[in-house]
């Protein structure tokens, strides 16, 4: 009796839903398990399923009256998929999933990015060097200064929240710093870009552009040889790497008390879908959402960074490889609204027109991913344009006929043809 199916014209407030007849990311309820707070919930939840799994035990209502709801349910049975078992805690300590607020909101840009874009390079010098210096600070000893990250993270978070194009372009031209340090900012940036898309409201996106920062703070512990290994990594080595999760988490508890979402994060983030992960080899939705939120961000943001193992990838290749990654490894729910929040060519990337003209792309269009606002570099014989023209590949790209011209051919590795998009537009 802890869980009864309950149709949704019978809810009433003070219902848990542990889980619905349709997956949460089509829904704006994107977190499994809340409670009926309001009769606002009860519309949203009757607009998008028919049927809700209610947790007993959980919920305000007395059982008898849950018993009479669930009796009420309609003659056809909506299907609907069992709730998560709980998460089994193997080698990680007990981490009890956050208590989240609404989320589905959705965030417009409020500033143009040339605007946004001067602000934003300030904030990622800023954070840089906060990541530099606690890094550094750890890997001599120190104690995590978590409130010095946070003190980066809060105006990071409130760039993107503005426009997320200006973080994003800093993240596709930034210097080639020392990997962990990069990778640090990066995975912050893009988990912070992906939680906006996704609607987390400003306290759980500074959680999760902590968490984003944090994600390799445990390979501070390891061999510098290790990490600079240029090869495949032999049965020992990887044992040793993976290892950086469990660090990580300690290094994170030795510093006080600290939010929950950002333990998840660190604990889940090499976790996958298809239960190939590590160090608890979770499957399904036992992986936490945040977990599944954080292995995306890690992945994409190494792909498109060189490493000292693989060589930088374009963006356009990295989020292909993730969409076939999404069979197995990755949620597809969850890689196909990432591919939404970045875009298949980011600002600040570099692609190659039809025309035989390559350009960077400038800003997003948010219906259609594929067709951005580019600015032409170079001509269609790969030489310097006298002027620079900017193209909505959205708009005016037809001739008369009204058949296409322009169309993005492929997306280009960072530095082909020798362009640096940070000389021409910061």
């Amino acid at each position: 009796m802890e869980k009864l199916t309950i149709a949704t014209e019978h809810l009433k407030i003070g219902l848990y839903v542990a889980d619905l007849d349709r997956p949460w990311l089509e829904t704006p309820f994107l977190f499994q398990g809340f409670k009926i707070s309001d009769d606002d919930e009860i519309a949203e939840l009757q607009k998008h399923c028919k049927a809700v799994v209610v947790d007993v035990e959980q919920s305000e209502l007395p059982l008898q009256e849950i018993q009479g709801l669930a009796n009420l349910k309609n003659k056809e049975e909506p299907k609907v998929a069992p709730p998560p078992r709980p998460v089994p805690k193997k080698s990680v300590a007990d981490i009890p999933e956050p208590d989240f607020s609404k989320t589905g909101k959705y965030y417009v840009n409020t500033e143009e990015l040339g605007k946004e874009l001067v602000r934003a390079q300030e904030i990622e010098k800023h954070a840089s060097q906060a990541i530099n210096s606690v890094i550094d600070g750890v890997r001599n000893g120190a104690r995590l200064d978590v409130p010095q990250l946070e003190q980066a993270v809060d105006p990071l978070v409130d760039s993107v929240l503005r426009n997320s194009d200006a973080m994003a372009w800093l993240m596709r031209i930034r210097e080639k710093d020392e990997y962990v340090y990069q990778h640090s900012i990066g995975s912050s940036v893009w988990a912070v870009v992906f939680g906006r898309h996704l609607g987390f409201n400003k306290e759980t996106l500074n959680a999760v552009g902590l968490g984003g920062m944090l994600l390799d703070i445990g390979k501070t512990q390891l061999p510098n040889e290790l990490l600079r290994k240029p090869g495949k990594l032999n049965e020992s080595e990887t044992a040793l790497m993976r290892k950086h999760v469990e660090f990580g988490l300690q290094i994170l508890r030795d510093a006080g008390k600290n939010d929950a979402r950002v333990e998840i994060m660190l604990a889940t983030h090499h976790e996958r879908f298809d239960g190939s992960g590590y160090p608890n080899q979770l499957k399904g939705t036992l992986v936490p959402v945040l977990g599944r939120v954080a292995g995306i961000v890690d992945c994409y943001d190494a792909m498109v960074s060189r490493r000292p193992y693989a060589e930088t990838q374009s963006t356009f290749d990295a989020m292909r490889q993730l969409q076939a990654m999404a069979k197995g490894q990755f949620q597809k729910e969850m890689v196909d609204q990432f591919v939404q929040a970045v875009g298949m060519f980011p600002t600040g990337s570099l692609v190659e027109l039809n025309t035989g003209e390559v350009a960077v792309v400038t800003a997003q269009n948010n219906y259609q991913r594929l067709r951005p606002e580019v600015m032409i570099i170079l001509d269609r014989d790969k030489q310097l344009c006298d002027d620079f023209r900017t193209v909505d590949l959205r708009m005016n790209t037809n001739d008369e006929l009204g058949k296409e011209t322009m169309w993005i051919d492929r997306g280009l590795e960072p530095g082909s043809f020798g362009i640096d998009p940070a000389e021409y537009f910061l």
